[in-house]
C-alpha cells in the first residue's frame, strides 16, 4: 500500500471514529485545530498497527461513549465537545 493510500485509509478510520463518539471533525477543523495538529493525528492513526481492529470496532458500534484502548487518538479527540 502507497503512502497516501495509507493515509486515505487512516483519515477514513479516524473520521469514522470520530463519528461514533460523537465528534464532529468538520466543525473542530474549521474551529481551534490547527493543520499540524490534525497531521499530527493523521500520522498518529497510520502508525496503529490495530488498523483491521478499529475497522472491526467500528462496523459493531454504530455509536460509543469512548475510543477503544488502542487509539492512539483518545486524548486528541477528547479535546473537542461531544454531542450527547
Amino acid at each position: 500500500m502507497g503512502l497516501f493510500s495509507k493515509l486515505d485509509k487512516h483519515m477514513d478510520l479516524m473520521s469514522g471514529m470520530a463519528e461514533r463518539i460523537g465528534v464532529d471533525l468538520d466543525e473542530a477543523l474549521q474551529g481551534e485545530v490547527s493543520a499540524n495538529g490534525y497531521r499530527a493525528a493523521v500520522l498518529r492513526c497510520a502508525s496503529c498497527r490495530e488498523a483491521g481492529a478499529c475497522a472491526q470496532w467500528q462496523e459493531a458500534h454504530a455509536t460509543a461513549h469512548v475510543t477503544p484502548g488502542y487509539c492512539r487518538n483518545t486524548q486528541w479527540f477528547g479535546a473537542f465537545p461531544h454531542r450527547k
